[in-house]
């Protein structure tokens, strides 16, 4: 039995959709505002706040994946339900993580998945945490049409990022599922290249065969585009400030060879993803 903790966004689902090769059971535990499911997952509704919901979750399991969210509540109860994973029986623990999380740091999602990370490492039982660059399918919290055609919408100036597809990331957390390792893992994934905004958006614009271009926008604005994709205020508050730090530098998440090791391939390019994903990515803009 495999208990997955997480939101329901993008990211999740690609990871999920890895997960849902593996044989045997599987639970979904919605954490935050999620209250969604995901193909293959048997979804305990009351998610991962509700201590009933989280023993129902871990009754009779073995595997726990944890993927946090942007959410203070959301990270106490996910720190909740690792500490009563190991009572529960639970025998190894993945977790995705975040380039430069760490429960001293000043930014306020980095700490949150910081005391994740060290909840996990302090249960004494098998654990994989795997510290991850941004993922190419948040690029569509910055795709947008407006009067002069489609853009690419962010307040990152000229950063470039090592971006990683989720996807890559599911077929990792299935590998090593499947191999049940019986060491301890703490490594940091990225994507074969770092990549700016303006060239995100030509890439883009390549793949649909149109003009995409990227415009630089004051934080207020990144803001609103959050607001308008759902997000709550203390998750947007979490979001851009978690984005100002890694503009300015302070956090660099940086390209490494670990992803290409545990796939065994090179890890997906934007291209590649922009290939598969751009008619979505247009229709969501």
């Amino acid at each position: 039995m495999l208990v997955l903790s997480a939101g329901t966004g993008r990211v999740v689902q690609a990871i999920a959709r890895e997960l849902g090769r593996l044989p045997g059971p599987k639970r979904f535990l919605p954490a935050g505002t999620a209250r969604g499911a995901v193909a293959g997952f048997e979804a305990i509704a009351a998610g991962a706040a509700d201590r009933a919901a989280r023993a129902r979750a871990l009754e009779g399991a073995r595997e726990l994946v944890v993927l946090p969210t942007f959410d203070a509540r959301a990270a106490d109860a996910q720190c909740a339900l690792v500490r009563e994973a190991v009572a529960a029986g639970i025998r190894r623990i993945r977790l995705g993580s975040l380039i430069g999380a760490d429960p001293r740091s000043p930014v306020c999602l980095l700490r949150w998945v910081g005391l994740l990370e060290r909840e996990v490492i302090g249960t004494g039982v098998g654990h994989d945490v795997l510290r991850c660059a941004p993922f190419m399918q948040n690029l569509s919290l910055f795709i947008r049409r407006d009067a002069a055609g489609l853009t690419v919408a962010g307040p990152f100036r000229d950063a470039a990022f090592p971006w990683l597809d989720a996807t890559d990331v599911g077929a990792i957390l299935a590998g090593l599922l499947e191999r049940s390792d019986a060491g301890n893992c703490l490594c940091q994934l990225s994507g074969p290249e770092e990549v700016g905004f303006e060239a995100v958006a030509q890439r883009l614009g390549d793949a649909l065969r149109e003009r995409v271009r990227y415009v630089d926008v004051c934080l207020p604005e990144a803001q609103g585009l959050l607001e308008a994709h759902g997000f709550t205020p203390p998750q947007i508050r979490a979001l851009t400030e978690y984005w100002d730090y890694l503009v300015s530098g302070v956090i660099r998440p940086a390209r490494c060879d670990t992803a290409l090791g545990l796939l065994g391939r090179a890890p997906r390019t934007l291209d590649q993803y922009f290939a598969e994903h751009a008619p979505e990515l247009r229709l969501a803009a």
